[in-house]
C-alpha cells in the first residue's frame, strides 16, 4: 500500500497545478456554441433525422420541410426561452447570398440529402401531371400551392423540371423556421436560406413581408409562396392571403398554380411520423392578371381555380369556402 500512497501524494499536487494552471490559462481552448456553426458540422455531416427517420417540421425542410422529431417544441422553443427571458427573439435572414453561384452549386449538391432522399422513400408513387405548362413561362414567376403537410415543399421541388429548380425559392415563416439559436443544423437560418432555397416571411408584415421575394423577382427568379398561410386542418381549401396577387400585380409577373393531392394523409398537421402513400402534383396553366386588376379580385380569383382542383379530389361532401 505504501507505492500507492507515495504515487498519490505525489500526484496530488501536480493534479492540482494542472487545475490552477488552467484557472490562469489567459487563452483557453474555444468552446462548442449551441446552435454555431462548430456545433453543426457533424449534424451536417450525418443524417438530419430523429430516432422515427422521418422528415419533420418541414422540408429537409420545410418551409423548409426541416428535419425536427418534436414539432412545436423545436420549431417555437428559441422563440419561448427568448420570451420567458423577457427578450424578444432574434431572426436571421433574408441572405440575398443564397443567389450567389457558390450558393446555387452547394444547393444543387445538397438536393438530394434536403428533398430528394425523402420524396424516394415516403412516396409510393408520384404522379406529375402539366409540365408542359411551364413551357409557357420564360423568366420569373410565382408558383403558388395548397398547404396540406410539411411534406408539400420537398414534393413540389422535386416535381419541377430542372429548370426551375435551378432557380426556385420557397418562403417560409419567419418566426417558425428562421429563428437564431436553436442547436439543430437544420433549423438554422443559414442553412435555410443556403441548402433549403428558403426565405423568410414575416407574419403579419403586410407588403413588407415579401420584400425578398420581390428582390428575387426582380433578380429573374421564381419564387413559391403558400397562400393560406398554414397547413390545412380540414378539409376545406383556406382562404388566401393577398400577397401574391398584390406582388404579381406590381411586377407583371405570372402565377403557376399547382394542386397537391395525398400530402395530408402522409403527414398531416401535428403528426410526428410519415405514412408512406401516394402523392400527385398537377401544375396547373399560368395565370396572368390585366394592369389595373384589384388586388381583392386578383386574389379571388386564384383561390376559386384552385378550389376547382380541391372539389375535384373532394367530391364529397361538398366542401364550403372557409371562413
Amino acid at each position: 500500500m505504501a507505492p500507492v500512497r507515495a504515487v498519490h501524494r505525489i500526484g496530488a499536487p501536480a493534479s492540482r497545478l494542472h487545475r490552477n494552471l488552467r484557472r490562469r490559462a489567459p487563452c483557453r481552448p474555444p468552446q462548442r456554441r449551441r446552435g454555431g456553426l462548430r456545433g453543426s458540422w457533424r449534424s451536417f455531416c450525418s443524417p438530419a433525422v430523429e430516432t422515427a427517420n422521418t422528415p419533420t417540421e418541414g422540408s429537409d425542410m420545410e418551409a423548409n420541410v426541416t428535419l425536427s422529431r418534436t414539432p412545436d417544441r423545436a420549431s417555437q422553443g428559441a422563440a419561448q426561452g427568448a420570451a420567458a427571458s423577457g427578450e424578444a427573439p432574434r431572426y436571421g435572414g433574408p441572405h440575398r447570398w443564397q443567389v450567389a453561384p457558390w450558393a446555387r452549386l452547394v444547393r444543387r449538391a445538397m438536393r438530394w440529402r434536403a428533398y430528394g432522399r425523402w420524396v424516394a422513400r415516403y412516396c409510393e408513387s408520384l404522379n406529375v401531371t402539366g409540365r408542359e405548362n411551364l413551357e409557357a413561362v420564360d423568366g420569373p414567376c410565382i408558383v403558388i400551392a395548397n398547404h396540406q403537410s410539411h411534406m408539400d415543399t420537398l414534393v413540389l421541388f422535386e416535381a419541377m423540371p430542372e429548370a426551375v429548380k435551378r432557380r426556385l425559392f420557397f418562403g417560409a415563416a419567419q418566426d417558425r423556421w428562421f429563428v437564431k439559436g436553436r442547436r439543430k443544423l437544420v433549423l438554422q437560418p443559414w442553412y435555410q436560406s443556403l441548402v433549403l432555397g428558403n426565405f423568410p416571411i414575416r407574419r403579419g408584415g403586410g407588403s413588407a413581408a415579401l420584400d425578398h421575394a420581390r428582390w428575387l423577382l426582380e433578380r429573374g427568379e421564381k419564387v413559391c409562396i403558400f397562400p393560406e398561410g398554414t397547413r390545412a386542418t380540414s378539409d376545406a381549401l383556406g382562404e388566401f392571403r393577398a400577397g401574391v396577387a398584390l406582388l404579381a400585380l406590381e411586377l407583371g409577373v405570372p402565377v403557376v398554380p399547382v394542386y397537391l393531392s395525398g400530402l395530408r394523409a402522409m403527414r398531416p398537421k401535428g403528426q410526428l411520423e410519415v405514412k408512406p402513400g401516394a402523392a400527385g402534383v398537377e401544375i396547373l396553366e399560368p395565370v396572368r392578371f390585366a394592369p389595373g386588376t384589384d388586388v381583392r379580385d386578383a386574389t379571388a380569383s386564384l383561390w376559386q381555380l384552385m378550389n376547382e382542383r380541391h372539389l375535384a379530389h373532394h367530391p364529397e361532401p361538398a366542401l364550403e369556402r372557409a371562413a
